[in-house]
């Protein structure tokens, strides 16, 4: 059976660290992200600008913290927090893109941003693979959290700490001719591509196996930019109909 739109689907184990608190967190968060995505504002800025990447989307991730939803259970919030990383590197340093607090927890958020063809295919990635596209930005996700080195942050931290690979999948439709009469079939049909090839790339017991899934087509599509083209005078040529959230608790 199809996942079905606007609901939270996960399938970690109560035997992972932080299962039960992950999970009553992402129910909140992913309806939050879905309304402040989808909302007016939001539509109209991504309309006037371009498609958004990780950066230019943070602040919607805290506003979707601060909504009503999580009943101000949210406490501190920052954003690219320097840490230490256990890797090979001179420098063994690195940033965490979003730290938060909710009830006696921190979460550390890795955020990627991936644009996901509704027609499967990215204008000029003719010989990138699905794996490459889809797959490999969210194993990247996920090993940059196991690198990294939480006690570097002392006692900044909650007693509970929770590393939260996120991948915000946003379905766009590249075509000249895309079909906007059918966006939601196509944003359902995209997400479940998506689910797809995560599950035959990665197996179960692998770390960078997922343990939710969510996705939302949005109220309208939205034309407007790719990211190559110029902010300001980039030429309408893409159209978002949508997202999926893919996360896990390490």
């Amino acid at each position: 059976m199809a996942d079905q739109p606007r609901q939270l689907y996960y399938s970690n184990p109560d035997n992972i660290t932080g299962a039960r608190v992950s999970r009553d967190m992402m129910v909140t968060l992913c309806s939050a992200l879905g309304e402040a995505l989808d909302d007016p504002d939001t539509r109209h800025f991504i309309r006037n600008t371009r498609i958004p990447n990780e950066r230019e989307l943070y602040g919607t991730f805290i506003k979707a913290l601060l909504s009503d939803g999580f009943n101000s259970q949210i406490g501190h919030i920052a954003t690219e927090v320097q840490v230490s990383r256990q890797t090979d590197e001179a420098s063994g340093k690195g940033r965490v893109d979003i730290i938060f607090d909710y009830r006696s927890t921190s979460f550390l958020v890795e955020l990627k941003v991936i644009r996901a063809s509704v027609n499967g295919r990215q204008p000029g990635e003719e010989y990138a693979t699905t794996t490459q596209r889809l797959v490999r930005p969210w194993q990247k996700a996920v090993n940059q959290l196991i690198e990294l080195d939480e006690t570097s942050l002392g006692k900044a931290l909650k007693k509970k700490v929770i590393k939260l690979p996120i991948a915000l999948y946003l379905h766009v439709d590249n075509r000249q001719k895309g079909n906007t009469d059918q966006w939601e079939a196509l944003s359902a049909e995209t997400h479940e591509r998506i689910v797809s090839q995560l599950n035959t790339d990665v197996n179960n017991d692998d770390p960078a196996s997922h343990h939710f899934s969510y996705f939302q087509p949005l109220t309208d599509p939205v034309t407007t930019s790719r990211r190559r083209g110029c902010l300001v005078e980039g030429t309408p040529d893409v159209r978002l109909y949508g997202f999926s959230i893919i996360a896990a608790c390490q």
